[in-house]
């Protein structure tokens, strides 16, 4: 293995792991955004204008879906949870208007 193909694997994965862990706060910041919850919409009016919230809902709409069905749909369907939201990225992407007015 040479040196260049050493740092192409080291640069591959560190975007991978990154975006799995950035992902991983948005999606969950998101969620909780959705349901309201006033410490999201503190973290959301400290780190983001409404421009960069929306690029980065689209860079991450994966993690969000996944984390949707992990902890909305799968509690739901096994009875932890009586009623799951509706997942929308148009009304997510009205709550974070609302919130950074």
């Amino acid at each position: 293995m040479s040196d260049l193909e050493y740092w192409e694997y080291v640069l591959l994965i560190g975007s991978i792991l990154t975006y799995l862990c950035w992902g991983f706060v948005f999606a969950v910041q998101a969620l909780l955004l959705m349901h309201g919850r006033p410490e999201a919409v503190e973290w959301l009016k400290k780190r983001y204008t409404y421009r960069s919230f929306m690029r980065e809902m689209r860079i991450f709409l994966p993690m969000i879906v996944l984390f949707y069905l992990l902890l909305e749909i799968v509690p739901g369907m096994i009875g932890l949870e009586d009623s799951v939201i509706r997942f929308s990225p148009k009304e997510l992407a009205e709550r974070a208007e609302e919130a950074l007015g």
